[in-house]
């Protein structure tokens, strides 16, 4: 018998073993339990318009980039608000800039295969295989501006893929049993699941886009998806609990799984925990209290975080928990965006002076007042507005407008008002004051009180921040400070 059909034999053996588990065993079942999710999350920040300007620019040489990113975040927009409508003259102008797009090449290293040990004169010596690491990362500046030029929400996004398969092309984190399944479902000519597959440099570039495509369009519309989700399987409590989730019951669902006795073994009970998770998360998204949102998202994470580490092996366990720290970490922003926005209209930015017009000047000289008034006048203005064009010394000179008032016209237009100087708050500083021992209380006031801030909040800034010791929440308070206008300097 050669070797491929030893392994063939061992792997069938391997999915006989599996088949032949007890039907009580906690678990997910080859029959899988599955309910839908409406999973709705608030957009960060309210468009004064329904009239969008996308534009999607690279600093490398990528023409295909940028376009294929445009294309879809515009799909993603529109499937969630079809009252958006793009032109150029738009009220909302969305500018999205790819800073980063790196797919290395793949790594390969040879480890001990998935428990299956040689046979003849090399029995008992383990088997090797290959496992191949494939990464990638595509980061976003994005900045949200209105007809004016104000700064409505701006963000680094960042998306990112690390997975490794064995050389049977299975994801590594799968295990055993995802190995043999994998293998056995090729053989039957079965189609393998997506994360089986190790994806092809156009197929990882695909994720990546439509991954921070849908991160920037859940900041500025309100997404509304139905997602799929596994609930784990036993008779008795946890079956009684999924038919009241299947019917839509989930705190009669909630209530059964958690006054259910624990299982014995952690690695059982990581199932009923599971599931708790699940009925927390569903209560989430359907509580239209954002408090009670984040109330029930909160022991959602606790709950699949529990399962996590009663049974890391778990694949099941994996996607649930990062989708729950994505809406957790999209209403803690939510809360951030409001608490500036009543911030700045509790403190308004003082209006800006009017400008000093022709119209004006012609005005005091019909008035009668004198040109060493109009010229003192001229001179004291915070800002003008003059025609000096030839049409408009036309109409200032056949109004009685003097040479010398022109002439302190045309000086005062020539004159720039001066640039108030403003020491921004810097990435270093904040870094040296988490060094120094400062607590995160006294950090946030600080920031929230500069005048002016010079952070660098670009992916390679936020690294460099993080690496330095700077928190989530320091971090959090530099972004929000960062999209707020410099404080006028008081005058002197």
């Amino acid at each position: 018998m050669n070797r491929a059909s030893r392994f063939l034999v061992m792997a069938c053996a391997g999915v006989a073993a599996v088949a032949a588990i007890p039907s009580a065993a906690q678990g997910f079942g080859a029959s899988k339990v599955k309910v839908t999710l409406q999973r709705k999350l608030p957009a960060l920040v309210h468009l004064p318009s329904n009239t969008i300007k996308l534009t999607v620019s690279t600093a490398d040489q990528d023409g295909t980039l940028p376009f294929d990113f445009q294309a879809l975040l515009e799909t993603e927009l529109l499937k969630d608000d079809p009252d958006l409508r793009e032109m150029d003259n738009a009220q909302v102008q969305i500018l999205c800039q790819i800073t980063e797009y790196s797919h290395p090449e793949p790594t390969v290293t040879k480890r001990a295969g998935p428990g299956l040990s040689l046979s003849g004169p090399k029995q008992g010596v383990t088997a090797t295989t290959d496992y191949t690491r494939i990464t990638g990362q595509l980061n976003v500046s994005l900045q949200v501006k209105d007809s004016s030029g104000g700064l409505l929400i701006s963000d680094n996004i960042s998306a990112t893929y690390d997975q490794e398969f064995d050389s049977a092309g299975n994801s590594a984190s799968h295990g055993m049993l995802g190995s043999v399944t994998g293998t056995f479902g090729r053989m039957k000519g079965g189609q393998k699941s997506e994360d089986a597959n190790p994806p092809t440099p156009s197929e990882l570039r695909s994720r990546l886009i439509m991954n921070a495509a849908q991160q920037i369009a859940e900041h500025l519309v309100n997404s509304d998806e139905k997602i799929e989700v596994l609930l784990a399987q036993k008779a008795g409590p946890l079956d009684e609990g999924n038919k009241a989730a299947q019917a839509g019951l989930w705190e009669r669902a909630l209530e059964t799984y958690e006054t259910a006795s624990p299982f014995p073994k952690p690695e059982d009970d990581a199932y009923r925990l599971y599931n708790v998770g699940v009925a927390y998360e569903a209560l989430a998204y359907a509580a239209s209290d954002e408090k009670m949102t984040m109330k029930y998202l909160d022991q959602a994470a606790i709950n699949y975080g529990k399962a996590i580490d009663a049974k890391p092996g778990e694949k099941y366990f994996v996607d649930p928990q990062k989708r729950i720290e994505t809406a957790i970490a999209h209403y803690k922003e939510l809360d951030q965006e409001k608490a500036r926005t009543t911030q700045e209209a509790a403190n308004p930015a003082p209006a800006a002076p009017k400008a000093l017009t022709n119209s004006q000047i012609v005005a005091m000289v019909k008035s009668g007042v004198d040109d060493a008034t109009i010229i003192q006048t001229i001179r004291g203005a915070g800002a003008v507005s003059f025609d000096l064009s030839p049409a408009g010394l036309h109409v200032l000179s056949s109004n009685g407008v003097s040479a010398g008032v022109v002439s302190a016209m045309r000086t005062q237009a020539a004159k720039k008002p001066p640039a108030a100087v403003h020491k921004g708050l810097t990435n270093t500083q904040i870094i040296a004051m988490v060094s120094s021992g400062m607590d995160e209380d006294t950090i946030v006031k600080t920031i929230a009180g500069a005048a002016a801030v010079d952070f660098d909040l670009s992916a390679a800034g936020q690294q460099q921040l993080t690496s330095g010791g700077v928190s989530a929440r320091v971090l959090a308070a530099m972004k929000t400070r960062a999209a707020k206008p410099s404080k006028p300097v008081a005058a002197r």
